[in-house]
């Protein structure tokens, strides 16, 4: 018994992928007063009444797998833009908005790459928040 439980925790921590996410980082600093976020494994978002600027969350897989990426953004003034690229400024996906933007992908992450959500307001009001989880 002992030596099949050890044997499916074994193939278990085989077969566990993850997603390693950092951030979140600006690149100028934050300007924003009211500026609110939080980041957990699986999702990063944030709210804010003058956003503007930049800031990225890096996010690196454990070995190469499709990942599905939901984001929305919603601006009530101003513009925000959303971008996933890689480390070789490869674009994944892109949503750049005055009002609402809602998109989901699924997009395969190759291990070793280093890739970064990248978020840009000019004087935006609003929120975001992207989502993502490993595609079985």
């Amino acid at each position: 018994m002992k030596t099949i439980i050890i044997t499916l925790l074994c193939v278990m921590s085989l077969n566990a992928q993850n997603i390693k996410s950092d951030g979140t980082h600006f690149i100028d600093g934050v300007k924003d007063s009211k500026w609110s976020n939080s980041n957990g494994k699986d999702f990063t978002n944030a709210s804010f009444s003058d956003f503007n600027g930049s800031c990225y969350v890096n996010l690196e897989v454990d070995r190469t797998t499709e990942v599905s990426f939901r984001s929305l953004s919603e601006v009530k003034k101003g513009r925000i833009e959303v971008t996933l690229l890689d480390e070789n400024e490869n674009k994944y996906f892109y949503c750049n908005t005055t009002d609402k933007c809602d998109l989901q992908k699924d997009i395969v992450l190759e291990k070793g790459k280093k890739y970064r959500l990248y978020f840009t307001g000019d004087h935006a009001k609003g929120k975001y928040v992207v989502n993502w989880k490993l595609k079985k």
